[in-house]
């Protein structure tokens, strides 16, 4: 029997978050957050200790990136995915290499690579099907 996974996804859009969200519950495992901004995610890892982080770079107020360092403090264990559509792929590998677990996806290509990202950094039992 699988584990569930506790996945929150983190975007100022709601849109993205609900298409995410659509698509991560294809996996009847997994568990799936909404936070609407980097200050909110940080409020969602302290109530729920989440698996996994998928977290937009862009937001304003607090970026990403920005979430994802005090995220590393609040809980170590917990991996982060990060995405953008505004980085090239460079970039934001590097951003990913620096502040995240060195998971980033572009936001144009989550439909095919963010399920294969989250069961990759997640434990065995925990993966997708």
């Amino acid at each position: 029997m699988p584990i569930p996974a506790k996945i929150l996804v983190v975007d100022d859009q709601q849109f993205v978050r609900q298409t995410l969200r659509s698509l991560l519950l294809q996996q009847p495992h997994w568990k799936v957050y909404e936070a609407a901004s980097g200050k909110a995610a940080l409020d969602r890892v302290r109530e729920i200790k989440p698996d996994v982080v998928v977290m937009d770079i862009m937001m304003p107020e607090m970026s990403g990136v920005e979430a994802t360092y005090e995220l590393r403090r609040l809980a170590p264990n917990t991996k982060v995915v990060l995405m953008s559509s505004y980085y090239t792929p460079k970039e934001a590998a590097h951003l990913a290499r620096l502040f995240g677990d060195g998971n980033f996806i572009e936001k144009s290509a989550t439909g095919q690579d963010l399920i294969p990202a989250i069961s990759r950094i997640l434990p065995f039992e925990s993966q997708a099907v």
